[in-house]
């Protein structure tokens, strides 16, 4: 199950970050909100700032 959601998070990112530049480019709330939400369900899906830092 973790290793669907980590070959999802970049497929998140990537849409996550189109939809912010037509969100910039038309300057619609509404594209702008669903990237930031996109982007954050990339990260928890990766899951790689999560994780414990190493010593």
């Amino acid at each position: 199950m973790k290793s669907k959601l980590r070959s999802l998070s970049p497929i998140l990112l990537l849409i996550g970050i189109l939809l912010l530049a037509v969100a910039m480019y038309t300057d619609n709330t509404t594209y702008s909100w669903a990237s930031a939400i996109l982007i954050l369900l990339s990260l928890l899906a990766g899951g790689r700032w999560l994780r414990p830092r190493r010593k």
